[in-house]
């Protein structure tokens, strides 16, 4: 059996904030928005990843 580590348990707990948020957000109806400027999130980005906050324009803040 594998150990469980530190990171591994930070980064589940970061995914679930980040699928707390992203339901959220899909709740309040801006879930197609970028959190930072209010422009659409295209599809095809948040398909690949349906976890996203932000646009391209903002990938730091994500």
């Amino acid at each position: 059996m594998s150990e469980i580590t530190n990171e591994t348990v930070t980064a589940i707990d970061t995914t679930l904030r980040d699928v707390e948020r992203a339901l959220e957000r899909l709740r309040a109806g801006n879930y197609r928005s970028c959190q930072v400027c209010q422009s659409p999130i295209a599809d095809d980005d948040l398909i690949a990843n349906p976890l996203l906050a932000n646009c391209p324009a903002h990938p730091e803040l994500a």
